[in-house]
Order: C-alpha cells, then sequence, then structure tokens
C-alpha cells in the first residue's frame, strides 16, 4: 500500500481544503523530522545515581514534554506509521487490551472521599563501590475536589537487592541518607514544585496514530532513538495511575504503532499480579516493558530488563533495573498529620488552602 496516500487520506480527515504535497515535498518533510528526532549515535547507558521508577518522584510529567520539533502538513503527517509498528501478536493484543479499557469504569470519587493511588517502586542506586536495588512505596490520597488537600505518603527506603560484596557495600554506606519516609499535605497537589497538580491529560489527542506523533516530538532527542523515548512516554504516563480510560486505550494504541513492540512474557507477574509484559529492546541493553491485564486493560506496572553484561556493575542479565507497580482503589479518608508542602516547602496563604513555594527537594 502506498504509504502516501495512507498519510494524504488521514491529513484530509482533518482538513479538507488542504492542497496535496508533492512526493518530494512529503520526502523533505519526513527526512527533517527524522534528523530532529533520532539521535546522531546510540550511546550507551551510563547508570545514575538513584534511578527512581515510581511514578510520584516527577509530578506532572506529562504537561512539562516540550514539543522539541515542528509537525510536518498540519499537524498530522510525522514518524507514526509508514515505518511499520509493533509485531502482529502484540498488536492485536494491544487492541484488546485498548477495547476492554473502554469497558472498564474509571474509579468514580464522591464527594469527601479520596482516590488512592499506591505506587510500589524498586529502583538501581549505583554508587562508588556498586549497584544495588532500593526499594520505596507511596500512596498519594487525591479528593474529589481537586482544589482541596492532597496528601502524600512516602514510605522509608528499603534496600531490595545486591549483587555480591561490592554492592553490599554501596548499600550500607548509603543506609545513612536513606530517608526515614514522610506524610506531606499541599492544596491542589502543589507538593515541592509550588504548583496545582496538572497532568496535561485533557490536551493529548485520543486518536492513537496523532498521540504517536505528538509524543515523537514532545520526547525528540531524549533517548537512545525516537522509538524508545516513545514507549517511556506511555510507561511514564501510565505509572501515574490517574489516566482515564479513554486516554489509556489511546495510548495502546500508540504503543502498537511502535516499531519493534513485542510481547516478552504472557504470563509477567509484578507485585503478585500478573499479566502481558509489551517490550522493546533497546540497543543499549535495556529492555522497557509496560505489563497490562489483558481482562481489563488496566496497566499493571512497568519494568525494565538487563539484556547483557555490563550495562550496569554487578546486575547479571535477565535481573530487573527497576519495576513499578500501580493500584488505585477509591477509599474515604486520608492519613492525619504530616508536614505542609514537603521538605523546603512553605504554605502561602491560608494553612491548607494556599500553594507551596520555596527550595523544593
Amino acid at each position: 500500500m502506498d504509504t502516501n496516500q495512507d498519510e494524504l487520506t488521514l491529513l484530509r480527515k482533518v482538513r479538507d481544503d488542504v492542497a496535496e504535497p508533492s512526493r518530494a515535498a512529503l520526502n523533505a518533510g519526513r527526512a527533517a523530522l527524522l534528523d530532529a528526532a533520532a539521535p546522531a549515535v546510540a550511546k550507551p547507558v551510563k547508570p545514575r545515581r538513584g534511578l527512581k521508577r515510581a511514578g510520584w518522584t516527577t509530578l506532572g510529567v506529562v504537561a512539562a514534554g516540550g514539543l522539541a520539533t515542528a509537525l510536518v502538513l498540519g499537524n498530522v503527517i510525522g514518524l507514526a506509521g509508514w515505518r511499520g509498528g509493533a509485531d502482529p501478536a502484540a498488536a492485536d493484543s494491544l487492541a484488546r487490551a485498548a477495547a476492554a479499557a473502554i469497558t472498564t469504569s474509571d474509579p468514580v470519587v464522591g464527594p469527601g472521599q479520596y482516590l488512592e493511588v499506591s505506587t510500589r517502586a524498586v529502583y538501581a542506586s549505583t554508587g562508588e563501590s556498586g549497584t544495588y536495588l532500593a526499594h520505596q512505596d507511596g500512596q498519594m490520597y487525591i479528593p474529589a475536589d481537586h482544589n482541596d488537600e492532597w496528601v502524600w505518603v512516602r514510605d522509608p527506603e528499603t534496600v531490595a537487592k545486591t549483587f555480591g560484596p561490592a554492592s553490599e557495600k554501596q548499600a550500607a554506606e548509603d543506609a545513612p541518607a536513606a530517608g526515614p519516609g514522610e506524610v506531606v499535605r499541599a492544596a491542589k497537589g502543589a507538593f515541592y514544585n509550588g504548583g496545582p497538580m496538572d497532568w496535561g491529560f485533557d490536551g493529548l489527542p485520543r486518536d492513537p496514530h496523532q498521540l504517536l506523533n505528538y509524543i515523537y516530538r514532545a520526547r525528540a532527542g531524549q533517548d537512545v532513538s525516537p522509538d524508545t523515548a516513545a514507549v517511556r512516554f506511555i510507561a511514564d504516563t501510565l505509572r501515574t495511575g490517574v489516566v482515564p480510560a479513554d486516554l489509556r486505550a489511546s495510548l495502546y494504541g500508540a504503543l502498537a504503532g511502535v516499531p519493534g513492540v513485542s510481547i516478552s512474557d504472557r504470563a509477567a507477574t509484578l507485585d503478585g499480579r500478573t499479566g502481558v509484559a509489551f517490550g522493546r529492546d533497546e540497543g543499549n541493553g535495556l529492555r522497557q516493558e509496560i505489563i497490562i491485564d489483558p481482562a481489563t486493560g488496566l496497566m499493571i506496572g512497568e519494568r525494565e530488563l538487563v539484556l547483557r553484561d555490563g550495562v550496569l556493575p554487578g546486575v547479571p542479565v535477565g535481573d530487573s533495573m527497576g519495576w513499578t507497580a500501580v493500584t488505585t482503589t477509591v477509599v474515604d479518608s486520608a492519613p492525619d498529620g504530616g508536614t505542609l508542602c514537603g521538605t523546603g516547602m512553605l504554605p502561602v496563604g491560608p494553612v491548607g488552602g494556599g500553594q507551596c513555594a520555596g527550595a523544593g527537594k
């Protein structure tokens, strides 16, 4: 099938008054977009200190993504579609998960209630002596009225796994600096960052093709390849635990449009729950995976697997360098106590009703 015709058909659905471009114009536009989106060389991964995977450690991850590249032909033609997509088995399974997501009702939070988003997270921590896995859980309590006070419980950090003497030494060296955990409160979810919580979900396209093009542009040049960056964006967004059903379905459709995505495990278990693991070998010794319950269309969590020796010091092939599991439920109350805004932040305005300002954490 002529790829130009596919893209022009989609273009006409959005605007009927657009003149048909020449093949040369199409090719030039594609080349410019690829040059902007793809790094020149796929660089090896360098372990970072405290590589956290928890969904709430980077609040507002979607809204923070800037558009790095201009769209070609009225925001329609981009990387999505014409380079292929996920393998047939993964595409079929993702389509079924998207259909299930649409029929699965989102939790209804009544007046005075909270949506509790529970996150269990393990991440790699690397220092001079070695690498180990650290564990930190958290629970976010989101009120029915988002303008009211939110509560965030951050559990103490613990050692999840070590890999021999050097790893154990590093874990022991880091122990004094591990936080004791905390409970923080802030109106409108303005923890640490000084502004109300806003994920930017309303502005994201619901058409999977257009959504994937948006993702490619928003994450242009931010990873080893545009496709790897797209998979990470989808994982980061789903990991918040608050993605509405229609957007969840669109994200699954977008994932099906990423070349190289395949099913690695049809019975992947994460935090005691089992689902289908969709992922992509990233060419840098790591595989980013998103685990979905095919019966409900709910995301169970995500993980990153080590595929070759030397990616992280001491971490063997086949082990995970980090994972996050997310569950949501409606509760009648949130924990009492804690501190306003978060460490290093100060409330502005009436206590419990103002925003937060300060140095942050």
